[in-house]
């Protein structure tokens, strides 16, 4: 999405889940490093592209704000060609947490028909695409009964648990934005409430949203999420889960937040 300013290109960064931030530090005419910074201090999550044209002005915004960290920069009319705009913005590193639980996933992942493995794989680097096991049996290209006993089979969690988990572990990123207020961060992901939000915190991890936030450490919370999402050998006859939250009326499939 677009924004018309700087106020509103905070709230759109608030209020949206995004992949990347590409911002021309020159856009209203001022050029705004300060801007960028704080922008950057915010939300350290949060990778920024810079896109500007090649002026003495830009050049020394540039300069200062690779002293900030920024490293990402295409310039107007020398290196934006479309076909190479469009890998810079496709490669962006996502964020580091996705890439370690899948790690710890890789296992279950690879026994796993391959559009599946890759639709999960693309689920938890872009959880919000997707909110309901429907969503994650479209992308996969399978009924959802199927995706339930191929699952089960190699020992990972319902498609509804990993939806839940994809979405909570990008949620624990945000949180550690200092930027991101719980109720920020329920909007992102598509909840309909904060309460809602803070309650699948409860559920997965045992703890509020800030208590998240302050007091588990990156590598705790991918192992915490790891361990309910793959439980090998202790799936029941009838496909749950000991020990795994369900929903209330267990037999139907959660609604869309």
């Amino acid at each position: 999405m677009a924004a018309d300013g700087w106020s509103s290109f905070d709230l759109a960064v608030r209020r949206t889940a995004a992949d990347v931030a590409v911002v021309d530090p020159a856009a209203d005419g001022t050029v705004r490093v300060t801007e960028i910074v704080e922008l950057i201090g915010r939300h350290p999550s949060l990778p920024v592209v810079v896109y500007t044209t090649l002026t003495a002005q830009a050049l020394r915004a540039i300069v200062e704000m690779a002293k900030q960290g920024v490293q990402q920069v295409v310039l107007y009319r020398f290196d934006d060609e479309p076909t190479r705009m469009r890998e810079l913005l496709e490669q962006q590193p996502g964020l580091a947490l996705s890439g370690a639980l899948l790690e710890l996933l890789a296992g279950p992942l690879a026994a796993l028909p391959t559009a599946l493995s890759r639709a999960i794989e693309r689920m938890f680097q872009r959880p919000g695409l997707f909110h309901i096991a429907d969503d994650l049996a479209t992308a996969a290209g399978m009924p959802r009964r199927t995706l339930y006993r191929t699952l089960e089979g190699v020992g990972l969690a319902s498609p509804s648990t990993l939806v839940r988990g994809a979405r909570l572990l990008r949620a624990y990123s945000y949180l550690r934005d200092a930027g991101h207020s719980a109720e920020d961060v329920a909007a992102k992901l598509g909840y309909s409430s904060r309460q809602i939000f803070a309650r699948h915190v409860r559920e997965f991890f045992g703890v509020r949203p800030t208590q998240l936030r302050r007091q588990v450490q990156e590598g705790e919370c991918v192992r915490r999420l790891a361990a309910m999402l793959y439980a090998p050998g202790t799936a029941s006859d009838n496909g749950r889960w000991h020990g795994e939250w369900e929903e209330p009326n267990a037999g139907a499939e959660p609604a869309r937040e």
